[in-house]
């Protein structure tokens, strides 16, 4: 992206107008990770003095900032990906002010309201979540996850020995007024599909890694609870071990293709380390 800079002015100025949805603060960040360059020069302080002809320019991406609470994986101006602890909500849960989510992170560290989320993982589980920047980002990549065109892995502990290396899941799902969700008919429920494949198996559990087909609440720990291996802590679907007091699910990884410059993603979220413990591993 470049500008211009049709009249003399500083540098803050021009890329106010480079980025007019943006906070001040955010743009003192990007100038912070040698984002912008004027003349093909790096530009490195906000009052640096511009004269007309001069053409600012902007990395399509930067290095990602340090937002407390929250390891950002990736970030742009159409979007953000991070890595969610495990605990933390990623959007509210109703319209209270309290800003303990993702979103609320997201938004108080960049001091902007045009943060959107454009899905969910549950609070009980980590790992790859993305966000759009604008209204045009979050309608763009809505569509993307509303029409399948992305890639959503998961990684599991399981109870239990599973027989079958490998398959696919298919039901239709059902939300009650409990929030709970459940296997029903057709016409009751959303079509649900996971693919799994075993990376290996223990004495007592079995380590999958799940491709989601569609994205429905609870998909996979409900999918995992009919196949009679409910997700390993998760007591909400079946599980009766907690050894790291935590349910064994964790966002892997996601990849799309940029809504805007059609340059391929790929965010990798690592496994949480206290999943080593119970001899959780995957190579990528």
């Amino acid at each position: 992206m470049e500008y211009q800079v049709p009249s003399p002015m500083k540098a803050l100025e021009a890329l106010r107008q480079l980025y007019p949805d943006s906070s001040r603060r955010t743009l003192q960040n990007w100038l912070r990770a040698g984002r912008f360059f004027i003349d093909g020069a790096p530009l490195t302080r906000e009052t640096a003095e511009l004269t007309p002809g001069q053409v600012l320019s902007s990395q399509e991406s930067c290095r990602p900032q340090l937002v407390p609470g929250l390891k950002v994986l990736y970030e742009d101006r159409s979007l953000i990906a991070i890595d969610k602890p495990v605990g933390l909500l990623s959007v509210p849960l109703d319209q209270s002010h309290s800003r303990r989510h993702a979103l609320g992170f997201l938004r108080d560290h960049y001091q902007t309201e045009q943060i959107y989320p454009v899905h969910r993982i549950d609070r009980e589980t980590s790992g790859c979540l993305l966000f759009a920047r604008g209204k045009e980002a979050e309608d763009r990549l809505k569509a993307l996850f509303e029409n399948h065109d992305l890639v959503r892995e998961y990684f599991a502990i399981v109870e239990g020995r599973m027989d079958v290396s490998d398959g696919t899941w298919r039901s239709h799902l059902l939300e009650l007024e409990s929030l709970d969700v459940i296997e029903t008919d057709e016409e009751k429920g959303r079509e649900a599909i996971t693919h799994f494949t075993v990376v290996r198996r223990s004495r007592k559990y079995t380590y999958l890694k799940l491709r989601l087909e569609t994205g429905r609440k609870h998909q996979i720990r409900v999918h995992c609870k009919a196949a009679g291996h409910p997700v390993l802590g998760d007591a909400r679907y079946g599980s009766t071990e907690n050894p790291i007091r935590r349910v064994c699910l964790h966002a892997l990884n996601l990849e799309l293709v940029h809504p805007f410059t059609g340059k391929k993603l790929s965010f990798h979220a690592p496994l949480p380390k206290v999943f080593n413990r119970l001899g959780g591993t995957i190579s990528l």
